[in-house]
């Protein structure tokens, strides 16, 4: 939902992915659902990245998706990265790769909300990259749930613009 809004015409080619955890599965599918042609999911826990990666070429097509330890190799040919690991959070800060990484031409999403403006996101933005922060993927299962339990549409406009003022305020 968030991503399709901030990134409507997102090149979908060939995606990176961090974190083959509970956060990085769900996103997995999603972005393959998005209509992903090639996702590479890197994760230090190798058996763990290779179990998600051979799941998910049984459920949507086999060698659609790779398995990766390392950034580096998984980045080379991508055209957007999504981080779905806990560095970056407000008790958890720092950068999840190497800076360098990072090129303009990459599209780069994080699922972190707390802060909204991660080290990760500051990064991307400073050298080009367009950019979501983890606040549009919250407001996006906010909305899902709200219409799931209620059967009534939500007003998108109204749940980001709450999000965000719970957000910013001092804790």
């Amino acid at each position: 939902w968030g991503f399709r809004r901030t990134l409507p015409d997102a090149d979908l080619g060939c995606v990176a992915l961090l974190g083959a955890g509970g956060a990085g599965s769900a996103i997995a599918h999603a972005v393959l659902r998005l209509g992903a042609a090639r996702l590479r999911i890197v994760d230090s826990d190798a058996p763990r990245a290779q179990g998600l990666a051979g799941a998910l070429n049984t459920v949507y097509c086999a060698g659609k998706v790779q398995a990766f330890t390392e950034a580096a190799p998984a980045l080379q040919g991508a055209t957007g990265l999504i981080h779905a690991t806990p560095t970056g959070m407000a008790k958890l800060p720092g950068l999840p790769l190497d800076a360098a990484l990072l090129r303009p031409s990459l599209w780069v999403a994080d699922v972190v909300y707390f802060p909204l403006e991660t080290a990760l996101l500051q990064a991307a933005r400073a050298i080009g990259c367009r950019v979501v922060d983890g606040g549009t993927m919250a407001v996006g299962q906010a909305i899902g749930a709200f219409e799931l339990f209620t059967g009534l549409p939500a007003d998108p406009v109204r749940v980001q613009r709450h999000f965000r003022q719970l957000v910013a305020s001092p804790r």
